[in-house]
């Protein structure tokens, strides 16, 4: 009996305890908090992290145009000599609109507006540094850079650049497009809708083979720069500067003709891309190691591959890649014609 009251007994305590003791939930997790990240880089710095400058302006004889090949301009001599001075890359945009080109400053995806005005008219958002000519001219030359309060480094950088531009070198870039204080008007110095005088050839062959014509001339001015004549101390020859054992094997000599020639250099450009075509599948990416083996050879080419995979880097891509293992002069070869190619497509249709 007392072993029967002291089971009740404890199953009693048990269901008070039961009904006194409510589960506590868990606390929750606290909310992650938020992180904004702060640009503390300046607008000069940010410029210098892209390594390039990027400047709009519009086609015409004083800004931005093609002479004997390649760029040139008032402005774009400038501009040149500025992204120099501070190790940059010069690009360029073209936009013949005046609120169309402030209209990409304030959206950030050009830093530089330059122009020639006879008035400008523009909004506080906006610098204006006056280009100071050796004589008054009837047109006013300006730079225009989007306002950044609390941050004058671009401005800086431009102003430096002023200062010590001016003289015997202003003068030098001045008198190129200037008689006094009229624009020159020689006709070799007029804007063109034309590469070179073979252009119409040039085009011809790019078609034949599914190239971009104007690339096809990029490449040209680099080896011969549009002498179909030439011949390298290398013993290359002709406006592609195609080796003699080259030659033979596509079946031209030193009396072929200019279209010969083109085609001889475009078969060796597309046997190169067959070579590649399976292991660099993009084909923009795949012109750059094209250009490369057309300068050093396939095995100078392959070789740099092997080089950056050994060494942690992307064997299929070009550009901060395997471009750091090739010959230096391959290095450029490829680096001028790109260059080059970008100005023939913003100046050239």
């Amino acid at each position: 009996m007392k072993s029967f009251l002291r089971f009740f007994a404890v199953i009693g305590c048990l269901g008070v305890m039961a009904s006194c003791h409510h589960p506590v939930p868990p606390e929750p997790e606290p909310e992650p908090e938020v992180v904004f990240l702060v640009d503390t880089l300046t607008v000069m710095e940010h410029i210098e992290e892209n390594e390039e400058l990027m400047a709009v302006t519009n086609n015409g004889f004083l800004n931005y145009r093609l002479y004997d090949g390649h760029p040139a301009g008032f402005h774009f001599d400038l501009l040149e000599d500025f992204s120099e001075m501070l190790g940059l890359n010069l690009q360029f945009m073209v936009n013949d609109s005046l609120e169309g080109s402030l209209h990409l400053l304030k959206s950030g995806l050009v830093d530089l507006y330059a122009g020639v005005f006879d008035t400008l008219i523009i909004d506080d958002a906006f610098e204006v540094f006056p280009i100071a000519t050796p004589v008054e001219t009837e047109q006013t030359f300006a730079w225009v850079i989007l306002k950044h309060e609390g941050d004058s480094s671009f401005h800086d950088a431009i102003q430096l650049w002023l200062d010590d531009f001016k003289g015997s070198q202003m003068k030098r870039t001045f008198y190129s497009y200037f008689s006094g204080s009229k624009i020159r008007r020689d006709s070799a110095f007029m804007v063109t809708d034309r590469i070179c005088r073979y252009d119409d050839i040039i085009k011809a062959e790019a078609r034949k083979y599914g190239w971009d014509w104007r690339l096809l001339a990029s490449i040209i001015y680099q080896e011969s720069h549009f002498k179909p004549d030439l011949e390298s101390d290398k013993g290359a020859y002709g406006l592609m500067q195609l080796m003699p054992v080259t030659m033979e094997k596509y079946g031209i000599d030193y009396e072929s003709t200019i279209e010969e020639q083109l085609e001889a250099g475009v078969k060796v450009l597309n046997h190169f891309n067959r070579e590649l075509l399976e292991t660099i599948t993009d084909s923009l990416e795949r012109i750059n190691f094209i250009l490369a083996s057309y300068n050093a050879g396939m095995g100078h080419v392959l070789e740099a591959r092997h080089r950056a995979e050994k060494h942690g880097k992307n064997p299929n891509i070009w550009v901060d890649n395997v471009e750091f293992y090739t010959p230096k002069q391959t290095y450029f070869f490829v680096h001028e014609i790109n260059k080059r190619y970008s100005h023939y497509k913003n100046l050239i249709e």
